[in-house]
């Protein structure tokens, strides 16, 4: 397998077993698309909706959108023609796309009146044609893989897809000379692999350069290559010097996990976490016993009812009197937080990471990293000292750990207290 070789530690390559993407629910319209005879679909460029869309070939003579719409009440259909497509809804008349925006048009073709919302948001009309202001991304996806990838995420619509049947036709200057074929047709600075739940984004001059990311940050990484912000090489550097501000902070075989008074954590031990209490947090929801209870105290024990126990995502409720217990775990020289045996980690859902306790030692992204603070707190974040995890009180006196991909700096990270029992 040819995978990209980091220019430096910063760019790392992936890291064995790949993690398969779960499959996500299908949106329930599946859109149409006739084609005509004319028209030879292999050579119409792949989008990521295709794997969901019936695709039917028309007589070209005889063929009328029109008169297709009036026997489909309330539906839209695409019709792809030599040079572009044209939409059909009742809501509006015939409307002409660029095949840049295919992608993004079919998958908003869940909404009522398409071309209206999205031509009020960042369409455009060039030489007769509606298409997105910004060029789309190109996407290269493992063909195993396809069928269980969906436009979940804003930034998955923008997108047109080429697929790789096997790790061995996954080179990068291969794939880059691809990409350097398709300029006119998406962003022609960069390139996105995608394999499982590991990601690269590839400099399409030199693809020797190449930026490794996760879930979490697909949306905030793309988003700043697309808009022309940032290169890969910009992302390389600017890792390189969070890691340097950073310095200390990444765990080695030498980390020491140690309590609110110093004292080394060791397995076996047992003890309480606790998170700064709600401050002045104004909720209406609370009576004026809680209010007092939790908006007056500066700390908080973690306490559970149900999610821990269930395994589902941990949605921690604040306890003045009683608390989890938890344990600490040593694999390969890395320090993990434990709850009855099993790994707190992170899980990668469609949209927003969350903290779960789960069997399996944590992978790579699903690792939540441990920092010993000066004031003897623990700060959290994911694996790398890169995307912060932050604290957010919920109602009624619950709150919720979650993964803050807007943030590259271990500052914004929630503190805990290490409390033996």
């Amino acid at each position: 397998m040819s995978v990209p070789q980091k220019p430096s530690e910063f760019s790392s390559a992936p890291m064995p077993p790949v993690r398969a993407p779960k499959a996500r629910k299908p949106r329930l319209l599946k859109p149409t698309l006739y084609v005509h005879d004319y028209i030879n679909l292999a050579s119409v460029q792949k989008c990521l909706e295709d794997r969901r869309s019936d695709f039917v070939t028309i007589n070209s003579t005889t063929f009328s959108g029109e008169l297709e719409l009036e026997s489909r009440p309330y539906e839209r259909f695409i019709v792809l023609e030599r040079d572009h497509f044209t939409l059909f809804s009742h809501f509006h008349a015939p409307v002409k796309f660029s095949y840049k925006s295919r992608n993004t048009v079919m998958a908003h073709l869940w909404r009522a009146d398409v071309f209206t919302d999205m031509t009020s948001t960042k369409f455009v009309e060039v030489d007769g044609l509606w298409q997105l202001e910004q060029l789309p991304v190109l996407c290269f996806a493992f063909g195993e893989d396809a069928d269980t990838l969906q436009s979940s995420y804003v930034i998955d619509d923008n997108t047109i897809h080429e697929y790789y049947e096997s790790t061995a036709t996954m080179d990068m200057a291969d794939l880059a000379t691809v990409a350097q074929g398709k300029a006119d047709l998406c962003v022609s600075h960069f390139f996105v692999v995608n394999r499982g739940e590991e990601y690269w984004a590839v400099d399409a001059k030199d693809p020797s350069i190449s930026y490794a990311f996760g879930p979490s940050t697909k949306t905030r990484t793309i988003s700043r290559l697309a808009d022309g912000s940032i290169t890969v090489q910009a992302l390389i550097d600017e890792e390189r010097l969070q890691a340097s501000i950073n310095a200390g902070t990444s765990q080695s075989p030498k980390f020491t996990l140690r309590d609110i008074n110093g004292e080394e954590v060791v397995e076996g031990d047992r003890f309480v976490l606790q998170i700064p209490g709600r401050g002045d947090d104004d909720d209406e929801d609370l009576d004026d016993e809680r209010r007092t209870m939790f908006d007056e105290k500066d700390w908080v024990t973690i306490f559970d009812t149900s999610y821990l126990v269930t395994g589902k995502e941990v949605m921690f409720v604040g306890s003045m009197d009683r608390g989890y217990t938890f344990g600490m775990a040593v694999v390969d020289d890395i320090t993990y937080i434990t709850y009855e045996g099993q790994f707190v980690q992170i899980e990668n859902r469609d949209r927003f990471p969350g903290i779960v306790v789960l069997p399996e030692t944590p992978s790579k992204h699903n690792r939540i990293h441990l920092t010993n603070s000066d004031d003897g707190l623990i700060a959290l974040s994911r694996w790398g000292a890169k995307e912060p995890i932050v604290f957010e009180w919920m109602k009624a006196a619950c709150g919720v750990f979650q993964i803050d991909e807007w943030y590259s700096n271990i500052s914004h990270s929630a503190k805990l207290r290490i409390i033996k029992v």
